[in-house]
């Protein structure tokens, strides 16, 4: 019986997880659009995950949320914008090592900042006990996440294209 109850459990958390994490990235979303400079979640993420160590390919692109595709697009962005730089090396063209620029760093840590005043002005009203248990249970639901890749993107539909009669 014990383990019926810890399923229904698991169940309610997760019930309350997929109402609650829309609107945490929503609110998320918004301050890192407000900031100076502004910054989309991913640019966001990759500029922590660069901020956290040596991160390359398909490893920065899963930390940033982002298509491996995608991920040139974005680090051309982040060094069109002064935040980061890239190095080429001589014995391995494909490896780009990647810095933050100390306008990138700032960037990060002033947005870091905003994201916390922001959010945590929201949970100003929970208990101590309750705000301890709940970073404890996030900080074991990011070490879930960050080691489980995302569900693949469904492949599109393959039928007539948009806009054009069979």
């Amino acid at each position: 019986m014990p383990r019926a109850r810890h399923q229904l459990g698991g169940q309610q958390a997760a019930e309350r997880l997929v109402r609650t994490a829309p609107l945490v990235s929503r609110w998320i979303e918004r301050v890192l659009a407000a900031h100076d400079p502004p910054l989309t979640v991913a640019q966001y993420l990759a500029l922590q995950a660069i901020a956290d160590g040596e991160v390359v390919g398909a490893e920065l692109a899963r930390r940033a949320a982002v298509s491996p595709a995608a991920i040139s697009q974005l680090l051309a962005a982040l060094e069109g914008a002064g935040m980061l730089t890239r190095d080429r090396l001589a014995d391995d063209r494909r490896r780009q090592p990647l810095a933050l620029t100390e306008q990138g760093r700032w960037a990060l840590s002033s947005a870091q900042v905003a994201l916390r005043e922001r959010l945590a002005g929201l949970l100003a009203d929970m208990p101590p006990p309750e705000a301890d248990a709940l970073a404890r249970l996030l900080e074991r639901l990011e070490a879930s996440l960050s080691g489980t890749p995302p569900p693949r993107r469904p492949r599109p539909p393959h039928g007539p294209k948009r806009g054009k009669r069979p």
